[in-house]
């Protein structure tokens, strides 16, 4: 597998950085991922657009244009033979001292990688997925929830523990008992007809595929609200689905032990699998 490090591509097994790269060290950085198809980006400008927000917050370099990364992003697909997947781009401040401030101006390290999609993608979105309820809530307090930090050991930590419940995806739940989003996705629920998922107020991802099925959903007449999701409201959901630049759509038919709606994917759900697929359609052309 080869990736694009610092503008030059080399095997994965040859990639170097610094030992004192503060990514590294203090998980000094930003990263963000989307989906490809058939060679080329899918939503990139909005992708960057997010990764900018979270240099700018950390004082970073911004990425720069998409064009930019659109053309380095086809190029190291086609490298590694590769036209459907997810590509990330990951962004360190670099060597710039090992202690927690910064000192100097050290070169930014600039990561591009790319990974086939998850096995049986297209079987999972048909049949459904399990969900489990972490025991703990995302590690990114209010106002950091919607930057994708290097450090994120809460999603780590909940991807282990959804393998060990034989699930796909771990739903973050917060003290007092509320669902905010998965470790990799955000979360919908369908309930008397109303398409529900927590706020985007900053202790959340803003994803860019949730976004987009936000506005799917309302030109297709279907009623949305953005409020807080109990747990309690989350299992007496009719369906229930995640959201992600690599899964899109993906309906979520069992949490833990107990079947969500009817135990397979509802019907709002498949409106709105065939609804993303078609504006993925209209965009690529």
């Amino acid at each position: 597998m080869l990736v694009w490090l610092n503008g030059r591509f080399v095997d994965a097994r040859q990639a170097r950085v610094s030992a004192l790269d503060r990514g590294l060290l203090h998980g000094d950085g930003v990263y963000d991922t989307w989906r490809t198809y058939d060679g080329r980006p899918f939503a990139l400008a909005a992708h960057l657009q997010r990764l900018a927000r979270g240099t700018r917050r950390l004082g970073l370099p911004a990425p720069g244009a998409p064009a930019t990364w659109d053309a380095r992003t086809c190029r190291l697909l086609r490298r590694n033979a590769l036209p459907d997947g997810a590509a990330r781009l990951t962004i360190t401040r670099g060597a710039a001292g090992s202690g927690p401030v910064p000192s100097g101006r050290g070169r930014p390290t600039l990561l591009l990688t790319v990974r086939p999609l998850p096995p049986a993608l297209a079987a999972l979105q048909s049949r459904g997925v399990a969900a489990t309820l972490l025991p703990f809530a995302r590690d990114a307090g209010p106002g950091w929830g919607a930057l994708k930090l290097v450090g994120h050991p809460s999603a780590i930590l909940g991807k282990q523990l959804a393998l060990r419940r034989h699930a796909f995806e771990g739903l973050y739940v917060t003290p007092d008992g509320f669902v905010t989003e998965g470790t990799t996705s955000n979360v919908f629920a369908v309930a008397r007809g109303t398409l529900v998922t927590p706020p985007a107020d900053g202790s959340i991802l803003c994803g860019v595929t949730r976004d987009l099925v936000l506005r799917i959903a309302r030109r297709a007449g279907l009623r949305t609200r953005e409020a807080p999701l109990s747990v309690a409201q989350l299992r007496r959901a009719d369906e229930v689905f995640v959201t992600a630049s690599t899964i899109e759509v993906l309906p979520v038919v069992r949490i833990d032990r107990a079947p969500v709606g009817g135990g397979r994917p509802g019907p709002v759900t498949r409106a709105l699998q065939d609804g993303y697929r078609r504006a993925v359609v209209r965009a690529m052309r």
